[in-house]
């Protein structure tokens, strides 16, 4: 598959930009400013009364036109100027991650772990860390699947799995937990469907957390889905 065990491996990270509005000065007004992972300016992005992105035709990004300077390009009515832009890798706006499928808040107690292509985050204070893949190409047989054989990888496989409802939608968990040279490893996946896009969520820890997935479970039922 597209993504198997490379997920676990590496996590080369690129940076990928709007090909708008990359400018830290000038003044603009109507949006507000969204960074990557990196904590860099990616774009002046319009969001709604509550913080959400405002999103055009496709769930693409609204993003005001700036001139070289950073400033507000207003139409001969005045009217500022925006245009929608592809959101290809994560941006961050404030304590919320937007996606291209999805977005989601922040928990309390956790922290943005260099989202990109996958949203990731991590409790702080310990190594839990939580993944998100949207995957618009596969198939959800095709995905568990894939799943289970990196559960092979452990001793014993995995060491629970069984069927619970995430953000709606009927899911599948599995996970393990070993030791290497008194080291914990755990990996867990929950991995579901929602209109037509395959949700796929990777649990890694130092420690087993199958006894706390319903706080997982809770978190990834504040996923806002785009479509």
């Amino acid at each position: 598959m597209k993504k198997s065990i490379a997920l676990i491996i590496t996590f080369v990270v690129i940076l990928t930009c709007f090909a708008a509005c990359k400018k830290e000065e000038g003044k603009f007004e109507g949006g507000v400013l969204a960074t990557n992972a990196k904590g860099q300016v990616v774009a002046a992005v319009v969001t709604e009364e509550n913080g959400k992105l405002q999103r055009g035709d496709g769930g693409n990004a609204v993003v005001l036109v700036t001139d070289a300077k950073g400033n507000n390009v207003k139409d001969k009515e005045g009217e500022i100027v925006t245009r929608v832009e592809h959101i290809d890798n994560a941006i961050i706006i404030g304590n919320r991650i937007e996606m291209a499928d999805f977005a989601i808040n922040i928990p309390d107690g956790w922290t943005d772990n260099y989202s990109l292509d996958m949203l990731n985050i991590i409790k702080s204070g310990t190594n839990d860390s939580v993944s998100i893949s949207a995957m618009r190409d596969e198939k959800l047989a095709d995905v568990e699947a894939d799943n289970n054989k990196m559960m092979e990888l452990y001793p014993g496989g995995a060491k629970v799995n069984k069927a619970m409802t995430v953000a709606g939608e009927e899911a599948n968990f599995v996970s393990a937990y070993t030791t290497v040279n008194g080291t914990g490893v755990y990996l867990g996946f929950i991995t579901f469907s929602h209109q037509g896009v395959i949700y796929r969520c990777m649990l890694n820890s130092d420690r087993d957390l199958s006894g706390e997935i319903d706080s997982i479970v809770a978190i990834l039922n504040t996923i806002e889905f785009v479509n």
